[in-house]
């Protein structure tokens, strides 16, 4: 069962996640906590925002340890929360603790959280599909990039696009890089440099051009074995 101290409840959080953990019925209660259907009268000790933010947060944790079996059901609850939650601050809580169960569930309610009306969800979205780093998230996050009309989550999307290391984000940062907004010219570079390892310093035209095929990329950096081995092979060939 869900953790008790004093009689009082740690927190909806906590409880979702021992009970996906350990099989506990009462999940069912932890999502009706997060609908709002039950309240203080149901389940004492409620706790303010910021502690279900926290126990959030430790559900995100333990998606580094969790058994492939005991993701499926954290997930499912995720998702069940998710659809139900009326603050936005915990829907995008929600959504970056779903960030490491991998289930097509997490997948498909990341993808809805780009279209969510807040737009801090839709940010907390790009945020989340920037560390889950496939070819599905380049292309989604791209998207987000090109359609949102909100500029904080279209400066999430240019910095989820570098997170992924995907070079197929090139493009995408290259449309990044014509916009007139010089924060989104910035993000879009340092997302450039993280995804190609190239260092043509803060000028978005020579990032322009690097994306045009203007400027060829650089060699890859000799590792000092490497310079080793070649020095040997030039002193002793005959």
């Amino acid at each position: 069962m869900g953790r008790f101290a004093s009689g009082r409840v740690y927190g909806w959080g906590l409880l979702l996640a021992t009970a996906a953990l350990a099989g506990c019925t009462s999940m069912d209660l932890a999502v009706a906590r997060i609908k709002g259907e039950a309240t203080t009268d149901v389940v004492p000790g409620v706790e303010s925002p910021a502690e279900q933010l926290a126990a959030l947060e430790t559900i995100r944790e333990k998606a580094g340890w969790a058994d492939p079996a005991e993701k499926e059901p954290i997930a499912a609850q995720l998702v069940a929360a998710y659809d139900e939650g009326s603050d936005p601050m915990i829907r995008a809580a929600i959504v970056r603790a779903a960030t490491g169960y991998q289930t097509a569930g997490a997948a498909d309610m990341m993808h809805r959280a780009l279209g969510d009306p807040d737009a801090s969800v839709r940010a907390a979205a790009c945020e989340a599909l920037g560390r889950r780093g496939d070819a599905e998230a380049v292309r989604l996050l791209g998207g987000a990039l090109a359609g949102d009309v909100d500029s904080d989550v279209r400066l999430a999307a240019v910095a989820a696009l570098g997170q992924t290391g995907d070079r197929g984000a090139i493009s995408a940062l290259g449309e990044a890089l014509e916009d007139a907004d010089p924060a989104m010219q910035y993000r879009a570079v340092q997302a450039l440099r993280r995804i190609t390892g190239e260092n043509l310093g803060n000028d978005a035209n020579q990032w322009r051009m690097y994306v045009r095929g203007e400027i060829p990329p650089s060699d890859p950096p000799v590792s000092i074995v490497e310079r080793f081995r070649r020095l040997l092979n030039t002193t002793f060939s005959f």
